[in-house]
């Protein structure tokens, strides 16, 4: 296995962090890629998204579950204040 470059994992990271580039990055991938000055074969590794993509392109295991969560995660509740969750809520607190 090779290591991933600093890069992507920053990316991955970074996803993390923001669920407004989150939110973003599952629309459209390729400003985040282009940010991170990543390569074409970079990008079609986290296109793929697999865990055997991830794993070939060297992404360490901690971040790999991390960005199949940000992969799994439903639209809605990517921001903050949105999503099933957040009308769940509010249906609760006016009853």
């Amino acid at each position: 296995m090779t290591v991933a470059p600093y890069r992507v994992h920053k990316l991955i990271q970074e996803l993390m962090r923001d669920p407004a580039r989150a939110a973003a990055f599952a629309e459209d991938p390729e400003p985040a890629f282009e940010v991170f000055g990543l390569a074409e074969a970079e990008k079609a590794l986290l296109r793929d998204g697999s865990p055997a993509a991830l794993h070939k392109l060297g992404v360490h295991a901690n971040l790999q579950m991390k960005y199949a969560r940000l992969r799994l995660r439903p639209a809605g509740t990517a921001v903050p204040g949105g999503g099933p969750l957040a009308a769940y809520l509010d249906r609760l607190l006016e009853d």
